[in-house]
């Protein structure tokens, strides 16, 4: 087992008995590729796995050395490789460890690199975080800015007149969207649906939805809970009022005179006046007393009108 390095390569040499050619099998592994000069060099690089089986014929394997281009000088590099046989036992002479030097000069890139970016072997601009660009001249904005913003430093827009926000997003409208508008360009609303004009001032809806109902189409409203009708103006009682009352309000019956309960489906008074009529008697007079025992029996209930 050789090794041999060169100023771009190194070269690995197996060498095998005649009688085990056929059978015997070995594996290589990089323990250690790094530089000692992380200023000038980067830790080098190889085109082949770190760890693989040895050929048994000789194998060129192509090792990088990445100069920084930062600055003038000689960077020492680590290479260190050990054999094993197919049990995984260390052949002899490996591993092998050996220190190299490599002269590496300052890039330059045309137009040089700015905002902390160097110019790298390849002579060009590697960029810090934030900046991006072939000279590291423009900043990097995460979210990008919007309407014509401008990125100045990583993070931080400048906005065109009538926009603010961190990445410019929103409008600084001076006209006021009425309805629930929204403001998305200076002067512009998006108005919700139902709702027209500059500043969603106008109405699809001829007549306005009422109750708290919401124009959403042209003479369509939505109407809130508790009311229906092309306006929204009926109220809703559930399951119904009956045949002796109409629906006040939400869930409210308004009874007919001498009817109660909360569908108006009870006769006011009537086992009381039963009760109090003699036998054979005509009708009674409904008068003021009769009336006062009748609601002292039949005290009015909260979720109907009398």
């Amino acid at each position: 087992m050789t090794i041999l390095l060169t100023d771009l390569k190194i070269q690995l040499v197996l060498e095998v008995n005649e009688l085990d050619s056929m059978t015997a099998e070995y594996f290589y592994e990089f323990l250690s590729l790094r530089s000692l000069d992380k200023g000038i060099m980067a830790d080098p690089t190889v085109n082949v796995p770190l760890l693989g089986t040895v050929p048994h014929k000789a194998s060129v394997v192509q090792v990088g050395f990445p100069c920084l281009g930062k600055q003038d000088g000689v960077a020492a590099f680590e290479v260190n490789v050990i054999v094993m046989n197919s049990e995984g036992n260390t052949i002899l002479q490996t591993p092998q460890n050996a220190i190299f030097f490599k002269t590496c000069q300052q890039a330059e890139c045309p137009g040089g690199c700015r905002n902390g970016g160097f110019c790298n072997e390849r002579r060009v601009c590697e960029c810090p975080d934030g900046f991006y660009g072939p000279h590291c001249e423009k900043a990097l904005c995460i979210p990008r800015c919007m309407n014509g913003g401008l990125c100045v430093t990583p993070g931080f827009c400048i906005c065109p007149p009538g926009f603010y926000g961190v990445n410019c997003d929103k409008a600084n409208c001076s006209t006021t969207c009425f309805n629930g508008g929204t403001c998305f360009y200076p002067g512009k609303c998006i108005c919700p649906p139902g709702l027209e004009g500059e500043q969603c001032e106008i109405s699809k809806c001829p007549q306005p939805c009422r109750n708290g109902g919401k124009c959403i189409g042209k003479s369509k409203c939505k109407c809130s809970k508790g009311y229906q009708g092309d306006l929204c103006s009926k109220p809703i009682c559930e399951p119904g009022c009956g045949a002796h009352g109409t629906c006040h309000e939400p869930s409210k019956c308004q009874c007919e005179e001498g009817w109660r309960g909360r569908h108006c489906n009870k006769r006011y008074g009537a086992s009381l006046m039963h009760a109090l009529r003699p036998a054979g008697a005509g009708l009674w007079q409904h008068t003021p007393s009769l009336k006062k025992a009748e609601e002292q029996q039949n005290p009015p209930e909260s979720n109907y009108i009398w």
